[in-house]
């Protein structure tokens, strides 16, 4: 029988259909990881990352709290699941990575997908090592500070003095000596209800209020902040601005691509035997923060709000598009890393039971991030409510002062937290060895999916697998330089933002619609199949429904939701409102918009031309000399659809359905 997904051994007819015999990506070289618990532990690696540690509790913080679980949780179950375990499926039983698969499925075209993908996900491995640079950097300067016994964020760091804080009491007490203590220079609690709070910074006072300018020796919060915008990102006044490099995360940046290669440089032989720390580490890391977070003072307030729901916020549109993307970002489908791994897998595991159980894992995750994360954050707002009387220890509302974003909560809410702590060093080493652990796994399987992906291409298929992972990590790191300049911030920034706001909806519409609607059906009876014979696993009508139907047009909906009012606008990071740092958060130019939206749209000008010239990244006539040199003369997988007809079911088949 003709089958369309074969084993990655060299066995009669489909070996063949690999680039020649030379390419690292031939059928007798492909990789595998040694067990399964290699394989999980990569998933879980990959899937688990920064982002369920600071962007999910950023998100749930700006999103209702407890209310944005049901649309994210919405999310998962009508969208990332079926996706996560589409992506697994098609890279085990073609056993090929986001680009090969689709000539193992008779679609040269659809490569494109392939390449679109593969550019999202270099375009993320650019800028999100640098996340590990920071946090690099932030361990050294820890370490360094030992013999001090200050963090150096701390406002008791030698030199830091706290700048003035300019309060607006009522005229009546504002002469009041009793107002402030002269000893502290924080204000006195039981004149809290006598000072107006303004909404936008910079407002004036209105009647009856007057500036008080006062210098407290303790600003936990301030002194967080300039430590990360002067002395670890030299922040320069906005992004037209690179003003040089930074001497410090220069260096913090080189380490970090340097643990990358060494993490990738052979494939899955070094990488899944790293993951056995990487993977495992940041949940023990995570229980040691649970318990000392639970005992911190306030900490209920933090957990009631992310408990809690909101349910008002659920009528917003912005709030359940939120959660869908960050289900995308969470799980990590879309980029071809999901593939990639499972291209390495046994051909029979049960990849639908593999993608629940990484899905609930890493949802799991994300909720337990949430239980660590805002019992701090209630620790922190009591903390600041001593100076501040604008801040409520009631609400988290206040935490807006200091800059609360995804790097913010990362790099200035949680260190303001620990230096707090009793045992403060105890806690920053283990916090920043966490995000290392976290970051790096997600970071090394990028890399693997672009190396695999240019691998497939032929491109530098007479390198050694050593020398493409080196060649790929060395022009990532000289192009992510941007980054580590004083204005890198701002890059940083905008490649986040813009990235993969479309990209990821067309690539998994496109996968879906590729396995389900191709050949009239008959691509999805193969793949079925295939499962069935490979796995023991018979896919129901459940997920074929979901894959033909729910996901291409939940896809679509997003998608649209980008450009129409009132989800979508043009303007996505604020560039219209923005002023020079340090006046506000830094300048953004009119160009930087068309530039983000241009970084948006090459994956998909990519895929559109690979759809017209497939030959660009697959050479037919190759493949023939190369059939014609082993001797095989059987016409190649990809080649036509008919060729297959054989073995695929017909649709009057009887086969026994089991729900899923």
């Amino acid at each position: 029988m003709t089958e369309l997904f074969q084993n990655v051994v060299p066995e009669p007819s489909i070996s063949q259909a690999a680039p020649p015999q030379d390419a690292e990506v031939g059928e007798s070289s492909r990789q595998e990881y040694d067990n399964k618990l290699q394989y999980i532990l990569s998933l879980v690696g990959y899937a688990v990352g920064l982002g369920n540690l600071w962007r999910f509790p950023y998100l749930a913080y700006t999103y209702g709290g407890g209310a944005f679980l049901i649309p994210y949780f919405c999310a998962l179950f009508f969208l990332g699941l079926p996706l996560f375990i589409l992506e697994l499926g098609l890279g085990q039983m073609t056993r090929r990575g986001t680009l090969g698969m689709w000539l193992k499925l008779g679609l040269p075209r659809m490569q494109g997908v392939g390449v679109a993908a593969t550019c999202c996900a270099f375009l993320v491995g650019l800028y999100y090592n640098v996340i590990l640079g920071w946090t690099i950097y932030y361990f050294g300067r820890t370490l360094g500070a030992l013999p001090s016994g200050v963090l150096p964020w701390s406002d008791q760091a030698e030199g830091f003095i706290c700048p003035e804080t300019v309060l607006y009491p009522s005229s009546t007490v504002a002469n009041d000596p009793y107002l402030t203590n002269p000893a502290t220079g924080l204000f006195n609690a039981s004149f809290a209800s006598d000072f107006w709070c303004p909404e936008v910074a910079g407002s004036p006072a209105p009647a009856g209020f007057q500036a008080v300018r006062v210098r407290p020796l303790s600003c936990p919060a301030r002194s967080a902040a300039v430590f990360w915008e002067e002395q670890a990102m030299q922040q320069s006044s906005g992004l037209d601005d690179l003003a040089g490099l930074n001497p410090g995360m220069v260096l913090a940046f080189t380490i970090a691509w340097l643990l990358v290669y060494l993490c990738v440089f052979q494939g899955i032989k070094s990488s899944g035997k790293v993951v056995y720390v990487t993977a495992t580490l940041p949940y023990f890391c995570l229980a040691a923060f649970l318990i000392r977070a639970a005992m911190l003072p306030n900490a209920l307030t933090g957990l009631k709000f992310f408990l809690i729901p909101d349910w008002s916020i659920l009528g917003h549109g912005q709030v359940w598009l939120a959660a869908a993307v960050q289900i995308f970002y969470s799980l990590g489908v879309g980029y071809g890393s999901l593939m990639a791994f499972a291209s390495c897998s046994s051909k029979q595991n049960d990849f639908v039971r593999d993608a629940i159980t990484i899905s609930f894992i890493n949802c799991g995750t994300s909720i337990l991030s949430g239980c660590v994360v805002f019992p701090i954050l209630g620790f922190l707002v009591s903390e600041l409510q001593g100076t501040n009387p604008c801040i409520s220890g009631e609400s988290l509302d206040g935490l807006k002062s200091i800059g609360l974003s995804g790097t913010g909560l990362a790099f200035i809410a949680f260190p303001i937290a620990i230096a707090r702590m009793p045992g403060s060093f105890f806690f920053a080493i283990l916090f920043f060895v966490m995000l290392l652990c976290l970051g790096i796994d997600s970071q090394f399987a990028i890399v693997e999916t672009v190396v695999l992906v240019l691998s497939e291409a032929g491109v530098g298929r007479k390198l050694s697998r050593p020398v493409l992972s080196g060649i790929v990590c060395l022009v990532s790191y000289l192009i992510g330089l941007i980054f580590v300049c004083r204005g890198g911030l701002y890059w940083f920034n905008l490649l986040d933002t813009y990235t993969s706001v479309l990209a990821l909806f067309v690539v998994t519409c496109l996968e879906c619609v590729g396995l389900t609607w191709a050949s009239k059906g008959k691509l999805w009876l193969e793949f079925k199949h295939q499962t069935k014979e490979w796995t023991g696993r018979e896919l129901g009508p459940t997920l074929h429904n979901f894959w033909k139907w729910v996901c291409p047009g939940l896809t679509l909906a997003l998608l649209l939701a980008n450009f129409i009012p009132p989800t979508g606008k043009v303007d996505l990071m604020g560039a219209g409102d923005s002023l020079p740092y340090p006046e506000g958060q830094g300048y953004l130019p009119a160009w930087s918009i068309w530039v983000g939206w241009l970084l948006a749209v090459v994956p998909l000008l990519a895929l559109l031309l690979v759809a017209a010239f497939p030959k660009l990244v697959y050479d037919g006539c190759e493949e023939d000399k190369s059939m014609k040199r082993s001797g095989n003369t059987e016409k190649p997988v990809g080649r036509s659809m008919a060729d297959m007809l054989p073995s695929v079911p017909q649709e009057d088949d009887t086969v026994t359905e089991i729900t899923i």
